[in-house]
């Protein structure tokens, strides 16, 4: 599953630090790219922020894949007129 984070802060940027030991910097109301959400498993620092309303993870929906539709071959029109 993905995962983005999105800065609540209304000032000022705020660093998110990552599991993966990298960290994310986010202007005020910014999201995110989507990353791994074992980028914030078992991290207190990002979970802290979340607790005092600093972030907010929300989890990204993947779409269902679906089988493809055939193509058909449209008509040209007719150029002679």
């Amino acid at each position: 599953m993905a995962i983005k984070i999105r800065s609540l802060l209304t000032s000022g940027p705020v660093w998110v630090p990552l599991t993966t030991g990298s960290s994310v910097r986010l202007s005020p109301g910014q999201t995110s790219a989507e990353l791994p959400d074992v980028a914030m498993a078992g991290n207190a620092k990002a979970d802290q922020l979340r607790q005092l309303g600093v972030i907010d993870v929300e989890t990204v929906v993947e779409e269902p894949t679906t089988a493809a539709e055939p193509v058909r071959a449209r008509k040209r029109p007719d150029s002679a007129g």
